[in-house]
This record gives C-alpha cells, sequence and structure tokens, in this order.
C-alpha cells in the first residue's frame, strides 16, 4: 500500500513538463503544423503476462501528406524486477478518410530504455540501459477537423535484452499549427532567424532516483542558452540534485538542442543531449563495487513560455544517465531573461 501514492507522484512529476505545454497550447489560438499528444491505458508483459499502467506523450511533425515523424516518450509501468521507460523516434505512414479528419497510421523507430531492475535484499538494485525497437500502429479523430484530435495508439516494443512488452494507449492532443483545412497540416516554409538568441534562466524543483525506493530531494539549477542556428540551441548548466538517502550530487552539463517555436514564438519546445560532469558526487547508502565515473549524460525536454520581449518561464525535465545504478529525473521550474 505505501507505494501507490509514490507511484502517483512519480508519474504526476514526470508528466508536469509536458502538462505545462499543454496547457499553454489550450489556452492560445494557434494562427497558422505540428501536433502534441498526451495518451495513457495498459502494458502487458510477455513471458509472465503481468500488466500494468503504461503512458506517452508525443510530439508529431509532419513532413508531407502521408508521412510524419513523432518523438516519444514512453512509460511503461511497474512489473515484477523492472520499471521502464524509454524514449523513441519513428517515421510513420498514414491514410487519410473521411475528409481528412481520420488518419490511421503504422510507424516503426529504435527505442531507448531505462530499466530499474534486479532487486536484491540488500536493497540494490541495476539501472540498465539499452536498445530496441518500437513498433506501432494509431488511429486519430480530428474532432470537428482539428484543432483537437482523439488519438488511440498501440506500441510493440521488441529489446534483445530486456522485457517484451505491448502497450494500447488512448488520449487527446492539439495542434500547434493550424491551415486552412482539417486534419494534419504540413508545416509553413522554414523560418530564417534562429528559435533562441540569448537566456539565462534560474530553475527550482525536485530529484527523484530511479530506485525502486524512488528517494527524492530538493533540486536547483542555472542555464545559460544560446540559439546556434536556426532551430539549434546550446546551453551551459549548472545542476545541483539535492542530497537523499541515495546520492549527492551536482555538476555542469553541456548540451545540444533542437527547438521549434509556436503562437508566434511565444511557445518553445526542445530535446537536448550532451555530457554532465559531476563536481560534488557521494553515494549514499549501498556503494558501488567501484569507484563511480563523475562523468554521465544529461538527456532533457524543456518547454518555455516567453511573457514578453524579455522574461519567459521555463519547464525543464532532465534524465541523468549513470553508469553505476545512480540514475535520476530531474524535474525543474524557472524564470528567465532574455537579452
Amino acid at each position: 500500500m505505501p507505494r501507490a501514492p509514490r507511484t502517483i507522484r512519480r508519474i504526476w512529476q514526470r508528466l508536469a513538463p509536458l502538462a505545462g505545454g499543454v496547457l499553454l497550447a489550450m489556452t492560445h489560438h494557434a494562427a497558422n503544423g505540428q501536433e502534441l499528444l498526451v495518451l495513457g491505458g495498459i502494458q502487458s508483459t510477455d513471458g509472465p503476462g503481468e500488466r500494468s499502467y503504461g503512458y506517452a506523450y508525443s510530439y508529431q511533425h509532419n513532413l508531407g501528406e502521408n508521412w510524419y515523424a513523432t518523438f516519444t516518450y514512453l512509460n511503461e509501468g511497474h512489473v515484477t524486477d523492472h520499471h521502464r521507460d524509454g524514449h523513441s523516434v519513428q517515421l510513420w505512414w498514414r491514410y487519410l478518410a473521411l475528409d481528412r479528419k481520420l488518419t490511421l497510421a503504422i510507424g516503426a523507430g529504435p527505442y531507448r530504455y531505462f530499466d530499474t531492475t534486479d532487486p536484491r535484499p540488500d536493497g540494490s538494485y541495476d539501472n540498465r540501459h539499452g536498445w530496441g525497437a518500437l513498433l506501432s500502429a494509431a488511429a486519430t479523430w480530428y474532432v470537428n477537423g482539428g484543432p483537437w484530435m482523439v488519438q488511440a495508439r498501440y506500441n510493440r516494443a521488441q529489446t534483445p535484452s530486456s522485457i517484451k512488452t505491448n502497450t494500447l494507449l488512448m488520449g487527446v492532443g492539439y495542434q500547434l499549427d493550424r491551415g486552412d483545412r482539417g486534419g494534419p497540416v504540413v508545416p509553413p516554409p522554414t523560418r530564417s532567424d534562429n528559435v533562441t538568441q540569448n537566456e539565462l534562466t534560474v530553475f527550482l524543483g525536485g530529484t527523484i532516483v530511479n530506485s525502486f525506493n524512488s528517494q527524492t530531494s530538493f533540486a536547483k539549477a542555472m542555464e545559460y542558452r544560446r540559439g546556434l542556428w536556426r532551430y539549434v540551441d546550446g546551453t551551459i548548466s549548472y545542476v545541483n540534485e539535492g542530497e537523499n538517502a541515495a546520492l549527492r550530487r551536482n555538476g555542469v552539463a553541456a548540451q545540444a538542442w533542437l527547438t521549434r517555436a509556436f503562437f508566434d514564438d511565444k511557445l518553445t519546445l526542445g530535446v537536448g543531449v550532451g555530457p554532465y560532469y559531476a563536481i560534488d558526487l557521494s553515494e549514499k547508502g549501498l556503494a558501488a563495487t567501484s569507484t563511480p565515473s563523475r562523468w554521465s549524460g544529461l538527456m532533457s525536454i524543456s518547454a518555455s513560455y516567453r511573457l514578453g520581449a524579455h522574461w519567459l518561464t521555463r519547464l525543464t525535465w532532465n534524465r541523468t544517465v549513470t553508469g553505476y545504478d545512480r540514475d535520476t529525473d530531474v524535474i525543474l521550474a524557472g524564470v528567465g531573461y532574455r537579452f
């Protein structure tokens, strides 16, 4: 029974960055073709046949009338000895019907998973990372032609060295760009200027250790962001993950980002990846068998809303990927200044 509140809190904390972006989309009208979706449902695991919850969020980028690409975060819930989630980039082909209100699509792409597994009597565990394939099918209904959408999606996660799962999800989405007809919209011509110039942002938030106990701590960070090209940003960050029963860690990170703007550049969405070096690193509780490396990876998803010419708010979800079983989720909200 004690795990239920912790599980619900963990789901909410992981969905927080997306929730902020969806709320922004709900409260503004698009002037001019991309789509953001939130989905939830059930997961079944091959072998023992266990079932759990599943949820996902997905950004859909239309490439043409019948082709689109997605970036998806998929959480496969909790089954015996496995708490697994991951990210996937997929290419999709779709069939449009009923005056473009209904689309039927199939997609496939690589799946990078993160699995908390192998719990042991002494309380230790493993954070295993690996690659597989995500095979999907989806049916999408554009309500009154858009901007709201309803989607049913099936995913098959095929992994050579981890569990194999099926997820059946249903959810809602919103078109971040609109066209002069219903259904999916191919984006307008590319922009000539950078999405971002210079930004300095200060964050507060929380850290969740990817363990079977999900230890938490208070986190804070500071980030400098600069636009390097039209849709490419670079950031240098200081991240303090706080201290809890599993770790104490803070360090610096450098990331490259793919970023896109919507609603007359008021809303931005981006995904970033880069190295993370721990200045201060101390494990709590059960120590690793060898001295852990100070180098880790940082994969992040971020949404910002620009309040005016200079001020902005930003929500960022960071996944710290370590080689010593201390992966974390660092959820941050902050205020920034543009110059």
